[in-house]
């Protein structure tokens, strides 16, 4: 059984914040905040995002490793962010995905994708065999987020 972790800094640049049923992850160095998923439920997000002094203005990308409302339920938090999903999932789940984006630009990858946000370089991986829609990422050539 998968059990979630409390909402706290695994490592220098690296946070893990707990959702109710989900966690999702923050990426940030000096400049730059970034999102791996965008939690669950907004009133547990603001609450878990104040036990690391982070704030949701803040965060500048939302990088969605699944469309699932799990993982994006809280994106509308994150008002400064610029959202970041797969080209390959489903029509349907694209618009429901439009859909919870208030005014936020996004961008849809494929597999080897790169871009910047700020300093932190992000490439898009797409591993075989995957539930099509699933995206993984790694940050500065070497922090994989799955």
């Amino acid at each position: 059984m998968f059990k979630l972790g409390k909402t706290q800094k695994l490592t220098g640049n690296i946070y893990v914040v707990r959702t109710l049923i989900s966690n999702f992850f923050i990426y940030s160095d000096c400049d730059t905040t970034i999102c791996f998923n965008a939690g669950f439920m907004p009133s547990v997000i603001n609450r878990e995002l104040k036990k690391i002094d982070i704030h949701p203005q803040s965060v500048c990308g939302i990088f969605l490793t699944y469309p699932s409302f799990y993982h994006m339920g809280g994106i509308n938090l994150f008002k400064n962010a610029d959202i970041y999903f797969s080209a390959d999932i489903s029509i349907r789940r694209s618009k429901e995905i439009c859909f919870h984006i208030e005014n936020a630009n996004y961008a849809k990858l494929r597999d080897g994708d790169e871009i910047n946000v700020g300093k932190i370089k992000i490439r898009s991986v797409i591993f075989p065999g995957h539930k099509k829609g699933v995206i993984s990422y790694i940050v500065n050539d070497s922090i994989l987020f799955v």
